[in-house]
């Protein structure tokens, strides 16, 4: 999935590169966010990549307590975003009993990192092989003192892709792939569409056997909706119809199988939201250390 190629905007091509940025060449992303009035819409990077130890070393973020995400980022020809892979953790700090504290004693100043083994001991791990796995143990060392362990639970995994308009910056469509543990099989797909002004078009949904879940229409600017959302069941057959307004509650219209009106509810949003990876046993199994907590950070502006 490649952008063509802009020739607006050889000024962010020009800042891009000088941040060490190359076309289709992946690279750790800032999870750095701006928010506000100034918030840039045509998915150029922001700022420079980071190292691999930063990225796995991702904060909290206000809008996602207790989640990090470490991105893998590839931009196109015309220096837009084009591809983005996420690992999104869950992190704990956690307390190791004697026999696993024991096998840490020999540990050098710095950051350690650790699986399980089926006997719950401590084997070491590359970081390059800690960041692809579903769990890690993350020791760090300072001054001859162990100052953290936590454990990193997967939670999700997901893909992100755009292409954008002929000649311009404006995304043409956005596709959303959310996988398995295993990283290999869809558990769901979401692609968007837009207008060459940048607006929402169409959104549908599918689930891991390629089936849609439902079909969005977003509504031009100023009407009474926003969009209507078409839900559908296992067997391809409409069973809603949401009318979603830009101010109050949502129209639900409900659906035989024959296409007839059966009755009209009135309810606010529904969010479909696919469940968290579900946790290796042997790692359920580690105490939570209550003693620690962590620090959310909020949304930062770029650096002068």
């Amino acid at each position: 999935m490649t952008g063509s190629i802009n020739p607006l905007d050889f000024a962010k091509r020009l800042e891009i590169r000088a941040m060490g940025i190359k076309p289709n060449v992946p690279f750790y992303e800032s999870t750095r966010i701006i928010v506000g009035p100034f918030k840039p819409r045509h998915h150029y990077p922001l700022f420079p990549p980071i190292t691999l130890e930063q990225a796995e070393n991702a904060p909290h973020r206000v809008h996602a307590p207790y989640n990090t995400d470490l991105n893998i980022a590839v931009v196109g020809d015309n220096y837009q975003i084009k591809e983005r892979w996420i690992y999104r953790r869950k992190p704990k700090y956690i307390l190791l009993n004697e026999q696993q504290q024991a096998s840490l004693k020999n540990l050098e100043n710095g950051d350690h990192f650790f699986i399980l083994d089926d006997n719950l001991q401590l084997q070491p791990i590359t970081i390059e092989e800690a960041i692809t796995l579903p769990n890690y143990i993350k020791v760090i060392r300072e001054m001859g003192k162990i100052i953290s362990i936590e454990k990193k639970t997967l939670k999700a995994y997901f893909k992100h892709e755009y292409e954008y308009w002929p000649h311009s910056e404006e995304v043409l469509f956005f596709k959303n792939t959310r996988y398995s543990i295993d990283r290999k099989t869809v558990l769901e797909s979401l692609v968007v569409e837009f207008d060459k002004n940048g607006d929402h078009l169409l959104c549908t949904t599918k689930d891991e056997h390629n089936k849609v879940v439902y079909i969005e229409k977003y509504y031009p600017r100023g009407s009474e909706y926003f969009s209507e959302r078409s839900l559908f069941n296992q067997q391809g057959e409409k069973t809603n119809i949401i009318y979603i307004p830009n101010v109050g509650e949502n129209k639900n219209v409900h659906l035989d199988k024959n296409g007839n009106i059966t009755e009209v509810t009135y309810e606010g949003n529904r969010h479909i939201v696919l469940a968290d990876f579900e946790e290796d046993e042997r790692y359920k199994t580690l105490q939570i250390d209550t003693s620690k907590k962590y620090k959310a950070i909020d949304s930062l502006e770029p650096e002068k």
